[in-house]
């Protein structure tokens, strides 16, 4: 027979359960190289997705220090979270852009990770 205490521990226990099996924090599902190389005549397309509840948002950090934003005929970020580096002319070089560390980053309400450092060379 039960007591209202234990009726109220079971009924908090699997609420518990309940609620850690609907939230997961980030878990990358593809991770990016570590390296890029690429010529500034084909451009580049850099994956990282991850997985999680709810679902993480992607963003990319350049050098550890600012969040990457799209720069209109070099680089973006698609909304499947690839950095993508377009082909660009040789006067169109920009150190801080194509010769630099990028990081992804995936993040939702449960938590936040970080990928390996990817340098890019173009």
């Amino acid at each position: 027979m039960f007591t209202v205490i234990t009726l109220i521990y079971w009924l908090g226990y699997y609420c518990y359960v309940a609620i850690s099996l609907e939230l997961q924090g980030p878990v990358f599902l593809h991770e990016p190289s570590q390296n890029v190389d690429f010529a500034n005549s084909t451009g580049a397309v850099i994956p990282c997705s991850a997985h999680g509840k709810p679902f993480p948002t992607i963003t990319w950090s350049v050098n550890d220090r600012t969040t990457v934003s799209d720069i209109p005929g070099l680089r973006y970020v698609r909304s499947d979270g690839s950095l993508v580096f377009l082909p660009f002319q040789a006067h169109d070089f920009r150190q801080n852009i194509h010769d630099a560390s990028y990081r992804c980053i995936a993040s939702n309400s449960v938590g936040v990770i970080g990928s390996r450092e990817v340098k890019v060379r173009g």
